[in-house]
């Protein structure tokens, strides 16, 4: 980028990109910003606010408005604009002394509406103009000095980023005189019309029907047109919006960015898993001296940091997808498809987005939402979005369909209730949908104006930003409350940890396998050498079970036993229920512990095993296939994710929303296990 001159810079200058969504603001920001750019909220609303330093001059900050096609304030984007424009946002109480409306070549008049109300609002501004390429393909020229002349303001030129083109943009930006501050307004510019900072509001002073009409004008001027006909995106949409073939296809595709969360994920998040549990049992062996403080580093710290960090490959993943496919073109179209299906509800097709996501994980679902394009919509789905079957279900629904469904009625059976288990969620998140938007938001339907853009290949360097900022969001917005209360729960099922429960549960062991016979065995060679290691790792899930059992968080499953006695759990299925609040994932595990089976969450069969082989004091089996299916509706539906609902509690701002998702779920969950399990009871009996 060519230097500029050191008297042209500007101290502690704003400057804000305006313009349309899809018109190239996010790929003009990033390349003037590059990596010197942050994300955050604007303070008191969950408005994403994007602000970078232009490159080589530390006191230029440039804000990246979110997307709007007017400046009537009807949106919560929208009012954020108006305000930042005006200097009445929390946090931006100085106004930008300059604008950068970005202007899309390709739909040069619905961006020149924005441009007008830009100019008549009084702040300083200039022009770039983008997606020039795209206009080409579709046989549209645009005269750029008569544009400059017919707006008075300069107009640079953006195609996908080209350095050239950046380097004269970022010049016009640092030698354009500077405009007034908030309480200088000098030079007789007019203040932001304070009916710009009311959704609903008129806006400006200029009626519409005349500022169409100046559009015209400018048009007339400055565009000229080739008849053209049957453009590759034209025939690309006869078959990617057909009734029949659309479907198809967005169920492949779908599909596949699905397969990828879920799948392509794991071997990712196996690594980290693995990770972490070598570093655990290392610092194990460190720290073996000091019991609570291995436990601590071991069980807590570590263990609470892994479950921050496993989620970060499908939330990268999924927001991959996301922007290749929105930078492609095809999201809209995708949400065209799906807005019929989900229009009864009070949804529009968007909501699949962050719907399908949460099927793999409920964190990047729920981050995703922000595509929703009204604060309520967004709010609903978020909402409901906890209600699809996540992938940290499945090892429980693995666990008890192994072992107790499969064998007794067969492999086809299996595969069907496992499939309903994932249809549970939906039947239940539909209705909801519908109760949130007409009854307690009322909202009503969405809108859903969509206008489906050129279809193009993806800016990678916009692609790879979005990733690494959702990234960068997730880690600082929840990260840290996952890794507390991780803390927490292993304090709860830590202490107290007595000597008096590892002698008891040592000599229980003891005398069922007749240690002193065992030990003459040992050494008489009776014994190999791996069995008695066995043995002595079984002893020391004895004494785990042991003390968990007598922990804060055992007495705690011991004491509400009685509230889930009803749907058949005893205190071991509570604690366990208990203990994978922060992670569902913990539940198997946690089972495992109490049984005493080793690894219990890479050999879900073994534990399967024991749980059927348990029996109660009369002789009968403890567990059963009903008492599995109310186990399995249960965790369908309960809220039993602490980093979901810091999630929550992140996006929408909220403490009261987020506890309200936790008690109205697993209020549902416990309902309707309560009457599978009772009315089953009747049934069998």
């Amino acid at each position: 980028m060519p230097s500029v001159p050191e008297q042209a810079q500007r101290p502690n200058c704003r400057v804000a990109l305006i313009g349309n969504p899809n018109a190239g603001k996010t790929t003009v920001f990033n390349a003037l910003c590059g990596a010197r750019q942050h994300t955050g909220n604007y303070a008191g609303v969950t408005v994403e606010k994007k602000t970078g330093l232009l490159r080589g001059h530390d006191n230029i900050e440039i804000i990246d408005l979110p997307g709007t096609y007017s400046l009537n304030a009807k949106s919560a984007d929208e009012e954020i604009t108006a305000k930042v424009l005006a200097g009445t946002a929390a946090g931006n109480e100085i106004p930008p002394q300059l604008a950068v409306a970005v202007l899309d070549a390709s739909n040069l008049k619905r961006s020149l509406y924005l441009t007008l109300q830009l100019r008549e609002s009084g702040v300083p501004f200039i022009c770039v103009l983008t997606m020039t390429d795209i206009a080409a393909r579709r046989g549209i020229t645009i005269d750029q000095p008569a544009l400059s002349k017919k707006l008075g303001v300069q107009v640079c030129e953006v195609t996908q980023a080209a350095k050239g083109q950046i380097a004269a943009l970022a010049k016009a930006i640092v030698t354009h005189p500077p405009g007034p501050l908030l309480l200088q307004r000098e030079g007789g510019a007019k203040s932001v019309s304070p009916s710009l900072l009311k959704r609903g509001g008129q806006g400006v002073s200029s009626p519409v029907e005349q500022r169409y009409a100046e559009i015209d004008k400018i048009l007339h001027s400055v565009v000229k047109k080739e008849s053209r006909t049957g453009s590759l995106t034209q025939r690309i949409d006869r078959v990617l919006t057909h009734r029949v073939f659309g479907l198809i296809a967005f169920t492949a595709i779908i599909g596949g960015v699905f397969f990828s969360i879920y799948a392509g994920a794991r071997p990712i998040m196996d690594l980290i898993d693995g990770a972490m549990k070598t570093l655990g049992q290392s610092l194990r062996g460190t720290l073996e001296a000091y019991p609570v403080t291995s436990s601590l580093f071991a069980d807590g710290i570590i263990a609470g940091a892994g479950s921050v960090f496993v989620f970060l490959p499908q939330i990268m993943i999924l927001f991959f997808f996301i922007s290749v496919l929105e930078e492609m073109g095809y999201l809209a179209r995708a949400a065209f498809l799906m807005d019929k299906l989900l229009g009864w509800t009070g949804l529009n097709g968007r909501a699949f987005i962050p719907l399908l996501s949460s099927f793999a994980c409920a964190v990047p679902g729920i981050l995703s939402a922000r595509v929703m394009p009204t604060d309520r919509a967004r709010m609903s789905t978020i909402l409901i979005a906890p209600l699809m079957s996540c992938s940290a279900r499945l090892p429980v629904y693995v666990l008890f369909i192994g072992a107790f469904v499969e064998p007794r009625f067969g492999a086809l059976w299996a595969a069907a209730t496992l499939f309903a288990m994932h249809l549970v969620g939906i039947s239940v998140a539909m209705p909801l949908a519908w109760l949130l938007n007409r009854k307690v938001l009322k909202a009503g339907e969405s809108p859903f104006i969509l206008e489906l853009p050129e279809y193009h290949m993806p800016h990678w360097p916009n692609v790879w930003r979005r990733v690494y900022d959702a990234a960068m969001n997730f880690l600082k917005r929840v990260g840290g409350i996952i890794f507390a209360l991780s803390i927490v729960i292993w304090g709860l099922a830590y202490f107290p940890h007595s000597e008096k429960t590892t002698l008891a549960a040592s000599l229980d062991f003891a005398k069922e396998k007749n240690l002193p016979q065992l030990i003459q065995d040992e050494k008489a060679g009776k014994i190999p050498g791996s069995e008695y290691a066995a043995l002595h790792q079984e002893l020391e899930s004895k004494i785990r079970a042991a003390h968990l059992r007598d922990s804060f968080l055992g007495r705690f499953g011991r004491a509400v036993e009685p509230i889930f006695r009803p749907l058949g759990f005893d205190w071991k299925i509570s604690v366990a229920i208990l203990a994978a609040f922060p992670a569902r994932e913990v539940f198997v595990s946690t089972l495992g512990i109490i049984f005493s089976v080793t690894d219990a969450k890479d050999d879900p069969a073994a534990l399967g095993r024991r749980l059927s082989a348990e029996k109660k004091p009369d002789g009968k089996p403890a567990y059963g296939a009903l008492l599995a299916a109310s186990i399995m509706i249960f965790f369908a539906l309960c809220a039993q994710c602490m980093s979901t609902l810091a999630t929550i509690r992140r996006e929408l701002d909220s403490t009261r929303w987020a506890l309200g998702v936790f008690f109205v779920m697993t209020g549902l969950a416990y309902v309707i296990s309560l009457l599978v399990y009772q009315l089953g009871r009747m049934f069998i009996a």
